[in-house]
This record gives structure tokens, sequence and C-alpha cells, in this order.
């Protein structure tokens, strides 16, 4: 059979077409059966290719449906969210700060609608970072376009915090996305919660230790930034770590609602690897990369970055997410193994008791066979 395919292969062109024309020399019978079905073959490829193409119409008429949600009205409210963080932070200069406040959104600006398109990309997608490429690329380098009546250095500072808020209110609806949001949050009781902020403060307080005593340069003192950023200084904050109050002897630190949302998902992540049944190896990178490319973590670190007071570059940002998570999962890794270790022990030990009592018993066996003889 191969052979003959071959060979068929090789046939000269006009062979070729005299055997496409051949149908024509089956008897009339044959030849309407034979067009029949060529007939059918034709409409179902003709079903088919219509209902790619109605499927493709629909699915290009549901795009749009997904940035009508951006509505001008949630912008006017991201703007003034955006104004508010940074009126409200004395590190800005006044003149900045004074400017930013008496800001009005025109309606007519035709930025509002690249930002709508760059949203319902993020909604559709997910990828944080498509967003922010186009996001800094189009609005934060051309901020002046985009936030008329500004000055550059207040609108450049407006469009960085309105892309962080943009993020914020888009990980609700961000779908089918590359950033892990398929499981819902473990629900931590409240001393596994009490735990938990204590190893956050512990994870922190530890990292800016490092970093203090490190050699300064402008990346350091980004980083150090950062972790400040994600340090509680609220006594009301302070006073509901309870855990963390009764311990601190100066040293521990009060994390932040959007620091503990970070731990959160790193200790869910942690329980999904560790819950396997007879576990061997722990594999913390895979704990670690899902929880820095978890929706929820992205956005409460982007929140952390808008509140720090220096801007971080973006690797030093990164960094600094993954050093937050690496040594929150390498702490969770050894009480993991403590427990486990205790658990065997427990075991042995229990093993060993009633190894004892059978001795025992035997022994007792034994000496009532030796009254009786």
């Amino acid at each position: 059979m191969t052979s003959s395919q071959g060979d068929l292969a090789d046939v000269p062109g006009r062979f070729k077409k005299r055997e496409k024309t051949s149908v024509l020399l089956l008897p009339f019978r044959m030849r309407t059966v034979f067009q029949e079905v060529q007939k059918q073959e034709w409409v179902k490829a003709t079903k088919k290719t219509a209902e790619h193409k109605d499927q493709n119409s629909a699915d290009s008429s549901e795009k749009p449906r997904e940035t009508e949600q951006f509505t001008f009205e949630i912008y006017c409210e991201i703007i003034h969210k955006a104004k508010a963080k940074i009126v409200g932070k004395k590190l800005y200069p006044s003149s900045i700060r004074g400017e930013i406040n008496t800001y009005q959104t025109n309606p007519a600006n035709e930025g509002i609608s690249e930002i709508k398109n760059m949203y319902g990309r993020l909604v559709k997608s997910g990828n944080v970072e498509r967003f922010y490429a186009s996001f800094y690329s189009a609005a934060v380098s051309n901020a002046v376009i985009y936030f008329e009546g500004l000055s550059r250095d207040a609108a450049t500072l407006l469009s960085a915090k309105v892309a962080d808020f943009i993020l914020a209110g888009g990980k609700e609806k961000a779908k089918d996305s590359s950033i892990c949001t398929c499981a819902p949050l473990t629900k931590l009781s409240a001393e596994e919660e009490a735990g938990l902020q204590y190893i956050g403060g512990y994870v922190l307080h530890k990292l800016h230790n490092k970093l203090a005593n490190s050699k300064k340069s402008p990346e350091i003192e980004q980083a150090i930034s950062i972790l400040k950023a994600g340090k509680s200084d609220d006594q009301a904050v302070s006073d509901g770590q309870r855990l963390t109050s009764s311990l601190n002897r100066g040293g521990l630190w009060t994390i932040t609602k959007n620091t503990q949302t970070i731990f959160e998902r790193a200790e869910h992540y942690f329980r999904d690897i560790t819950s396997k049944a007879d576990i061997r190896k722990l594999d913390c990178t895979d704990i670690i990369s899902r929880s820095t490319h978890d929706i929820d973590v992205v956005s409460a670190y982007h929140l952390i970055l808008s509140d720090a007071v220096l801007t971080a570059e973006s690797t030093v940002a990164k960094d600094v997410l993954h050093n937050i998570i690496q040594l929150y999962v390498r702490v969770r890794s050894f009480s993991f193994a403590k427990d486990i270790i205790q658990k065997h022990k427990v075991q042995a030990k229990q093993l060993k008791s009633k190894a004892l009592r059978k001795e025992i018993s035997r022994a007792c066996k034994e000496s009532e066979n030796d009254r009786q003889s």
C-alpha cells in the first residue's frame, strides 16, 4: 500500500488531471450517488464555516461589553482616590499636592477611552505586567496629555497612582488569567490568624534588619521603603493583633491588612501543597511561584508600593515580594517539618508502649504456666 501511494505521488500532472475528471466516466447511477455525497460534504463544510464565523462575530460583539463596565463615573472615582492618596502624604511638595487637589477630570479627554481599553484588556486577560507596560508607555509617559492642565511632575505622579487603583479595582473582574485565582482562600481560625500575623511581622522585620545592615544603595533604600510600607503604625491595628502585641518586646512588627492578604494567600498555597497524602518532598518553588502570581497578592502588593515613601524600580519591587514570600515559606517549612517529626515520635512511643504491654502479658503467662506445672 505504501509503495502504491509513493508511485501515485510521482505521476505527471496530466495524468493527475485525468484522475480528477474520471468521475465522468462512471455509470450514471454511480455518478449521481458520488455527486450527492460530495454535495453533503460541501453542505457540512459550509455549516462549519458559518458556525465559525458566527462564533467569531459573537466573540467580537462581546469584547466591548467588558469595557462598557468602565464608565466615566468609575474613572472619576479612581481619580478621586488617587488624589486623596497623594494629598494625604506630606512627603510630596505642597505645590504638587495643591495642584493635584484642584484638578478636575475633563469628560471630553480622548485619553479616557484609551485607559478604558487598557482596563478591558486587564479584565479579559488578567495580565498585570502587560497592563502596567501599556499604561506606563501610554499614560505615564504622556501624562500631560491624559491629565490636561497639570504640570508634568504632577501629571506623572497622578497617573502612576491611577494605575495602582485601576489594578486594584480590576482584580475582582479578571478571568481566564495566567495569574492563579483558581481556589478560594483557606479559612483560618482566630489562633491560626494570630500565628500568621506573628510570622508575617517576623518576616518583614527580619528582611528589614538584613537590608539595614547592608551597604547603602538606592535599591536598598527602595526595598526598605517597601518593607516599612507593609508595617502598621496604627495603635488600633496593634491592639487587634494580640499575639504579636503580647509577645512584643520592641522588636516585632504589626502588619497592615494588605500585607496580611499576601501571607494569607501564601499560607493557602502552602496548605494546598502539604495537604497531599504521603508527602516526601516539599516543593517550595511551586508555592512561591503560585503565591507571587496570585492576583490578590499582586493587587495587595501594588497598594503597598503606592504607600511606600520611595518609588521602587520594577526589578526591586519583584525581588522584595519574592523574598517576603520565600522567607515566609521557609519559616512555615520548618514548623511543618517539626510537626511531622513530633507526630512520628508520638506514633513510635505508642508502638513502643504496645510492645511493652505485650511483653508484660507474655511474661505473666509464662509465670502462671510455671506455677501450674
